[in-house]
This record gives C-alpha cells, sequence and structure tokens, in this order.
C-alpha cells in the first residue's frame, strides 16, 4: 500500500467516524428528549408545580440540545483538522 493510499484510507476513516458520531449523536439527543419529556408532560398536569416544571424543561432542553451541537460541532473540528493535517503531511504528487 502506498503512502497516498494509506493516506486516503485514514481521511476516510476519519470521515466514517465523523458522520458516526454526528448520527449516534442526533439519536441520543432525540432519545434523550423523548424520555425527559415524560415526567415532564405529567409535572405540567400538576398545577401547583406546572409553571415551575414547564421552566425547568426549557431550562434541560436547551442544555441538552447545546450539549450535544457543542458534540457535533467539536468532532466535525477535530475530524476536520486531522484530515486536513493528513493531507498536507502527504500533498498530492
Amino acid at each position: 500500500m502506498t503512502a497516498d493510499e494509506s493516506s486516503r484510507q485514514m481521511q476516510g476513516a476519519i470521515a466514517l467516524l465523523k458522520t458516526g458520531i454526528d448520527a449516534g449523536s442526533r439519536r441520543v439527543e432525540d432519545l434523550h428528549m423523548a424520555i425527559a419529556d415524560k415526567p415532564f408532560r405529567i409535572l405540567r398536569m400538576v398545577p401547583v408545580v406546572a409553571d415551575v416544571s414547564d421552566a425547568v424543561q426549557h431550562i434541560h432542553d436547551g442544555i441538552t440540545r447545546g450539549v450535544h451541537q457543542a458534540v457535533r460541532g467539536l468532532t466535525a473540528v477535530g475530524c476536520d483538522a486531522a484530515v486536513r493535517i493528513i493531507a498536507l503531511q502527504n500533498p498530492p504528487r
């Protein structure tokens, strides 16, 4: 295997990793939101805590989305940087 082939394979593996983490994070986020919605839905039916639980859910959902967006964003930056570094170490001939 030549250095070019090895570099392309490594870049392909990194692209696959990036796609997998992105898709996995989206799935985990969706699942997390669906599970968390169940108790919040029940709490919204209890007049004494309905308003507070709505505010808490809003904060919860924002944090959850933010964390998963950060995971996906940092993964994209790291993977893109790795692909560029590999390309710089093995310029086309």
